[in-house]
């Protein structure tokens, strides 16, 4: 896994634990998701991805294109190498 894809699920990880802890961030998040998102350290590439799994409550992963023609799906546990 390449070190920008891990370091996306690190940063979508701490994300949600601190959405988990923190009222005053999560309401910042309410009112301006991409913007607190991006502050937090999120690739802006990821936002609309996280926003859509994270924040809807239904995570489905990352895709994230690779060399080689195929692509790899990554949700915050594991990752799936898929060949098109």
């Amino acid at each position: 896994m390449s070190d920008s894809i891990q370091t996306t699920r690190e940063t979508a990880a701490a994300i949600v634990e601190r959405i988990n802890s923190d009222a005053e961030f999560k309401a910042q998040l309410a009112n301006d998701p991409e913007g607190v998102l991006v502050a937090a350290g999120l690739p802006k590439d990821a936002v609309a991805e996280f926003v859509a799994e994270e924040l809807s409550g239904e995570v489905s992963g990352y895709l994230a294109p690779v060399s080689g023609g195929c692509t790899v799906t990554c949700i915050l546990t594991s990752c799936t190498i898929t060949s098109l």
